[in-house]
């Protein structure tokens, strides 16, 4: 049992002692400004190859009607976007809900008596209530339309994308 933990003892010695060696000759390369700027001359040679590997992407991606990074990013910009704007509907609408005292479609007086009897808190619950009825309903019509938006076109038996989609 002792031979086994010496052995261990001694594995784990010699892993430290490699892990520092290691250590130092990477600290050594990384402070060698010569190596750094061949480096750095050789990523600055790769730029154009790696730009006609992007526009080649990009060809393919239209040839074979895939999203692109560059596409996946615009939408995701376009949602952040439009998630402001339901921000902002919600809000007038809620303000507009506010100033006409809850009654949306019109002013009643038989709707206003009705609501001025009601307690307070039986109004903003049913208020509330309400206004989480809006915005997920809202919030699904989106996402759907979202969905039926993004799908992918159907393709025939040629192969063909489906221009109408």
């Amino acid at each position: 049992m002792t031979e086994k933990s010496n052995f261990y003892k001694g594995l784990k010695l010699l892993g430290t002692q490699k892990e520092q060696q290691l250590n130092s000759k990477i600290q050594s390369l990384l402070n060698n400004r010569k190596l750094i700027e061949a480096v750095s001359d050789n990523a600055q040679m790769q730029i154009p190859r790696i730009n006609r590997m992007q526009e080649a992407s990009e060809r393919m991606s239209i040839i074979m009607n895939y999203p692109t990074k560059k596409d996946v990013a615009s939408v995701a910009k376009l949602v952040i976007q439009l998630e402001e704007k339901i921000d902002r509907l919600d809000e007038l609408v809620s303000t507009l809900v506010e100033d006409r005292g809850g009654n949306v479609k019109g002013n009643s007086s038989f709707r206003n008596k009705r609501n001025a009897s009601r307690s307070k808190k039986m109004k903003s619950s049913w208020e509330s209530n309400e206004m989480e009825g809006r915005k997920k309903r809202i919030s699904d019509f989106i996402n759907n339309s979202l969905l039926l938006s993004s799908q992918l076109p159907e393709f025939d038996s040629h192969g063909q994308g489906n221009s109408s989609v």
